[in-house]
């Protein structure tokens, strides 16, 4: 059965609460962009691999006015109006965050709360940062009980990474051998650490994709590629200068894919990466 989903916390608040929800998604498929090249010494194009574009979702939601405290609506009218607004305006701050917090990729950090197993449904959890991409376009709002809206979201990377709980924090998974790397979406963001420092030209090589990268020269210590960042040390020296990055026809510095992946390197390695889905 393919995986549901329960619920949305966005900024460590649940978006699936008595007092407001969203009670549907509405999810785009990535456009896959870039340019085809016209090398200057061949004749006609030469496909270049298309990178997919941003995600985007519609959020249909509501606001009601339930006290969080007692979960349900306050007696008076001039209380449930003042509980509705005091909801309100815990989404809208959330929502209207123009800034993103330490860790952040953009202002909204959201988190899916799924169940991949029907004969014993256990919680799983993946993440993504985005932003309210457009206006809300509010349907219905009556201020002394409820109002109902859609709020568009772009995500800027389409992947979603695991996560290993609500909080959102990116679960790792590190290879140090061939092995399988699990996910639905090519993984491109990881830590490479290449041997001690004993090894001349310490080189890591995907087979299966053709990646390569070497450290031309003689390090020092243990060699820390940073594929996110763009960033090589050598201990704690900064050497980008000496990566030499070749078998892809991407900005990416080195690919797995999901499944068998089978790595060549006359050191040792590690592969520290997280878990990647479309």
């Amino acid at each position: 059965m393919a995986a549901s989903i329960e619920a949305y916390t966005v900024n460590d608040q649940s978006f699936d609460t008595e007092m407001f929800t969203i009670e549907s998604v509405t999810q785009n498929t990535p456009l896959k962009r870039g340019d085809n090249l016209i090398p200057a010494m061949d004749h006609g194009l030469r496909f270049r691999e298309k990178r997919m574009g941003g995600r985007t979702e519609s959020w249909a939601m509501w606001i009601c006015d339930v006290d969080p405290a007692t979960g349900i609506p306050p007696s008076t009218k001039a209380a449930r109006r003042a509980q509705f607004h005091e909801n309100w305006d815990t989404v809208m701050a959330i929502l209207m965050t123009n800034h993103a917090a330490t860790g952040y990729d953009a202002p909204l950090k959201v988190v899916r709360t799924l169940k991949d197993n029907p004969s014993s449904p256990a919680d799983m959890f993946r993440v993504n940062y985005g932003e309210v991409s457009g206006q809300i376009n509010i349907s219905d709002y009556r201020p002394n009980s409820y109002a109902r809206f859609d709020v568009p979201i772009l995500y800027m990377d389409p992947r979603w990474y695991e996560a290993t709980s609500v909080a959102g924090n990116k679960a790792t998974t590190t290879l140090t051998a061939d092995g399988t790397v699990y996910g639905t979406a090519m993984i491109t963001d990881m830590t490479i650490t290449l041997g001690n420092g004993s090894v001349t030209n310490p080189y890591i090589e995907n087979v299966t994709t053709g990646s390569k990268l070497t450290f031309a020269a003689n390090p020092g210590a243990a060699v820390t590629i940073n594929t996110k960042n763009y960033t090589v040390v050598d201990g704690s020296t900064n050497s980008v200068g000496y990566l030499d990055r070749t078998g892809s026809d991407t900005t990416d510095w080195f690919r797995l894919v999901p499944g068998a992946n089978d790595f060549e390197s006359n050191t040792t390695y590690s592969i520290a990466y997280t878990k990647a889905y479309i």
